[in-house]
């Protein structure tokens, strides 16, 4: 059972939660590491002035494994006990005791329940930090510190989960320190999956490749004793391969890539089913035939490949174009031999790289528009449609979803915005319901939906004979999503926004605007967002004929959870979105935050920040899962 630490309810421990109040119920995993170290992480956050830190250019890396620690003193040898605080910062509750020792060097752990769930500020994960090195002695009780252990989770997180566990806080006590932790004791060991016969082929296959990736990462600080560690190996529910935590530990050795082809070997003896390329690939890694990193992927890609067991291989780029390092402005020591380039990870764009059809288990949507601090009334207009069709048997659940978000804002005197934007909304409204029947409308029928539009609201200011500022038009942002795939298409400034945890907050569209439209000719950006009409629409439905109008469109391919939110510019202007991103979008996608409760957050920050215009925001949250029943049987 969960206590819930606001209401004090007893909860089932598979609850998310309160029963009784409806509270986050937040389990973690403390991984207690004894001893006092000589060294430790400066962190200090980006958005500070003068957040350099002085080093010395330490590869933090080699500190991380050569670091020596001094043994837990006795007098801090005893039992704290399930209720007790862990840390003085009185956030973190013990659910089961903990016994402190001097003769143990080696990690232990505890469950523990976070009582301030909503607390993003505190959280290592909501902040960007940089680090350096610096010796305790020196550091002073004003200094953010943190255990050098906490750094392989901190800086490979981005590319790595969710096969790496979130860490969530880190501290430093007098005798020990602390590392919260994603707790995944209750995910199935590897092995016990490995040894079902539903596991698929290439599932198996994909499980090798993941690893090998997890190798190469870990190679950097000689941490690959958590891949060889079995019982650190277990699969979650998207069928991902993770590690429960990172292990250093005694495990401080030359490790050779056969010492993973022995564990590999074990785990293909446990399935009858194992495909025989993989076992004589185990048998060739084992034996020291097959020592390069590349050389593997490219033989377990090519085994994928040769079996044809429906997946994507490819060596082209993927749909977002790759941007630099992920940690590259985190001024991080000691990465020089580490690529986390977002969307390539530890290879080149070039590389081989396998991916695992998808298919939706979950999605939620809510939307909220106001008018905002300084308008008297709201000329924003929205529209939802959501029809879910779910499937389920013994064996497996799909979930199908045919969505349509319609987000306009309008403008033109003479209540001209309002006017145009439900006329833009209900237009679009109509057509879809006559004319999108199964998959996602392509290009030419899109632009047909957005020209008849154009034209109803251009007929109406022909009949009023409107001139001017007076013509009533609108924005446009449209999404559409069946399945794993969607489409959007926009006309003007508003916007949509996608963020994943592994690639962050990104701007799909972009805005016609003269300012954009100047870039686009060549001029740099500050010369085109000096001009004084920079954010002047060069786009709008209504106020000009379809020769006029060039809507955009983006296609999308889901592959991973995914919020995608679609806002008016009250909400975009002065990068509100990107500058909040990890304390207002972040935690929505991770289920820290209701989707409810999220947008009305979203039209809050706003009104604060961005009162001066009408605000909406429609919040569309994807989960995806790898869809095993569309692989092919050997």
């Amino acid at each position: 059972m969960i206590i819930c630490p606001y209401c004090q309810f007893n909860n089932p421990t598979e609850h998310k939660f309160c029963q009784s109040c409806g509270s986050p119920l937040q389990l973690w995993r403390a991984l207690i590491l004894p001893g006092t170290s000589s060294v430790a992480l400066l962190a200090s956050s980006l958005s500070m002035e003068g957040s350099q830190s002085d080093h010395d250019d330490a590869d933090i890396w080699q500190q991380v494994t050569e670091n020596q620690v001094m043994p837990m003193a006795a007098d801090a040898v005893g039992v704290k006990t399930a209720g007790d605080w862990l840390g003085s910062g009185q956030r973190y509750r013990l659910v089961e005791d903990l016994s402190l020792s001097t003769d143990s060097q080696k990690p232990m752990e505890v469950q523990v329940t976070d009582t301030k769930p909503n607390d993003m500020a505190s959280s290592l994960l909501e902040q960007r930090q940089q680090f350096a090195l610096v010796s305790l002695e020196a550091a002073t009780d004003e200094t953010q510190l943190l255990p050098l252990m906490a750094y392989p989770y901190l800086a490979l997180h981005g590319r790595f989960f969710p096969s790496l566990p979130e860490l969530q806080q880190a501290w430093i006590e007098p005798n020990y320190s602390v590392l919260i932790l994603e707790d995944r004791r209750h995910l199935p060991d590897l092995l016990t999956i490995w040894q079902q016969a539903t596991l698929d082929p290439l599932q198996q296959v994909h499980s090798f490749y993941v690893m090998v990736e997890l190798w190469e990462a870990m190679a950097s600080f000689k941490g690959q004793g958590s891949l060889l560690n079995i019982s650190n190996l277990c699969m979650d529910e998207d069928q991902i391969v993770c590690l429960r935590c990172i292990e250093m530990g005694p495990y401080r050795n030359d490790y050779r890539l056969a010492d993973m082809g022995l564990l590999w070997q074990s785990l293909l003896q446990s399935n009858e089913q194992s495909l025989a390329d993989l076992i004589e690939l185990a048998a060739e890694v084992t034996e020291g035939k097959v020592d390069e990193l590349d050389l593997l992927k490219e033989t377990l890609v090519a085994i994928a490949d040769r079996y044809q067991l429906g997946t994507d291989i490819s060596t082209t780029p993927s749909e977002t174009t790759p941007s630099a390092n992920v940690l590259e402005d985190l001024d991080i020591p000691g990465l020089e031999g580490i690529d986390l380039t977002e969307d390539a990870g530890m290879d080149s764009i070039d590389s081989p790289t396998m991916v695992l059809p998808m298919k939706l288990t979950g999605l939620e949507d809510a939307g909220q528009s106001h008018v905002g601090q300084q308008r008297d009334h709201n000329e924003d207009n929205y529209f939802i449609q959501s029809s879910l069709s779910r499937k389920e048997t013994l064996s497996s659940q799909t979930l199908d979803a045919r969505c349509a978000y319609i987000l306009c804002d309008g403008m033109g005197g003479h209540s001209g915005g309002e006017i145009a934007s439900q006329l833009a909304v209900d237009t679009l409204h109509d057509y879809l319901d006559e004319h999108w029947q199964t998959e996602l409308p392509n290009e030419p029928e899109l632009r047909q939906a957005i020209s008849l539009t154009n034209q109803v609201i251009y007929d109406k200011n022909q009949v009023e004979e409107r001139t001017g500022s007076a013509r009533m038009g609108t924005t446009l942002v449209m999404l559409l999503v069946k399945g794993t795939q969607a489409v959007a298409a926009h006309v003007g400034d508003s916007r949509l926004y996608r963020y994943t945890k592994r690639l962050g907050l990104q701007q799909i569209t972009v805005d016609h605007e003269v300012g954009q439209r100047e870039i686009k000719r060549g001029v740099e950006p500050s010369i085109a967002y000096a001009r004084p009409d920079a954010y002047q629409l060069t786009q709008a439905l209504g106020p000009c004929g379809e020769d006029a109008l060039d809507p955009s469109f983006n296609y999308l391919n889901l592959t991973e959870d995914t919020l995608l939110l679609l806002c008016s510019d009250g909400l975009s202007d002065d990068r509100l979105l990107e500058t909040h991103c990890s304390t207002h979008i972040e935690p929505i996608l991770r289920g820290h935050k209701g989707i409810e409760e999220g947008v009305a957050d979203l039209i809050e920050l706003a009104n604060e920040h961005n009162g001066h215009d009408n605000i909406t925001a429609l919040v569309v949250k994807l989960k995806v899962k790898p869809d095993l029943s569309k692989l092919q049987s050997i």
